[in-house]
């Protein structure tokens, strides 16, 4: 089984961050923008760790691309931070879907909403993984089947 961490919309707060990368294994990091400054820190803060980023709408001139590929056991994810493809503003998330799978990507991770959200739309498996001063998102992939979740830590809601 390979587990991937996903964090979105970091604005400068990597508490959360740096506790989950510290006490959760994982064999890989995405950061789905916003701030790219703050991946580039947790790359720095944890060497060992492979962290792949882009750049949200805040990171103007952030050396990021704006999407990514990644392809880890079999299953191929589509790495965005979503503003480019109506996330706030289209409820089944129709153009993010379309993007991913003309890319041929089952899975779809973005943020920008600073929502959570996870959830299934025409065949692609979509997380959101909220903003990462709250929550996380995992994704785990078992043989060639990857699923979802999002992770709500209270203690740093207050």
């Amino acid at each position: 089984m390979k587990r991937i961490l996903v964090f979105s919309d970091s604005h400068d707060r990597l508490a959360l961050c740096e506790k989950t990368i510290k006490n959760v294994p994982c064999d890989l990091i995405l950061h789905a923008g916003d701030y790219a400054r703050d991946a580039q820190e947790l790359k720095k803060r944890f060497p060992d760790k492979e962290l792949i980023y882009v750049r949200g709408n805040c990171d103007i001139h952030a050396y990021a691309q704006d999407d990514e590929i990644i392809e880890l056991d079999g299953v191929r994810i589509f790495l965005t931070h979503g503003h480019k493809y109506a996330v706030k503003y289209e409820d089944s998330y129709r153009t993010l879907t379309a993007a991913a799978k003309a890319k041929d990507c089952s899975v779809a991770v973005f943020g920008h909403t600073h929502e959570a959200y996870t959830g299934e739309n025409d065949g692609v498996l979509l997380l959101n993984p909220g903003s990462a001063r709250f929550s996380y998102g995992v994704i785990e992939i078992e043989n060639g089947k990857p699923k979802a979740c999002v992770i709500r830590d209270e203690a740093w809601s207050r």
